[in-house]
């Protein structure tokens, strides 16, 4: 009877989490994908639209990512940019987790292959 019991606490407590984190997870994925394709398509965008996109895309996507956390590097043939936040994770009831996302976006640069004539 007591190990059925701890059976079931135990499978509870996993089933809190899993809800607790799919949500989570969903939106990083959905964020994530979002700034890839607009990375992709704003390659004539100047740097500082390139961020406010993603400010604006962070608060579509109910992601807590602040301005100065957002970085756009420009390499040979590609544009980058960079995007880390923190998202709270409540894994047990009374215990928080904070999961760092990280998240690189790149595309190619297609102007800077264009031959020259």
């Amino acid at each position: 009877m007591i190990r059925k019991i701890i059976k079931i606490a135990v499978f509870l407590l996993i089933a809190n989490g899993v809800y607790q984190i799919a949500p989570v997870a969903y939106r990083n994925l959905q964020f994530k994908e979002a700034l890839k394709e607009m990375v992709l398509y704003s390659q004539r965008s100047t740097d500082a639209e390139l961020v406010n996109r993603t400010i604006m895309l962070a608060r579509q996507n109910n992601v807590p990512l602040e301005q100065e956390y957002v970085g756009v590097r420009h390499e040979t043939g590609s544009i980058h940019v960079d995007a880390t936040y923190a998202e709270p994770l409540k894994l047990f009831p009374g215990f928080t987790y904070k999961w760092e996302v990280t998240i690189d976006a790149t595309a190619l640069d297609l102007s800077a292959a264009a031959p020259t004539r």
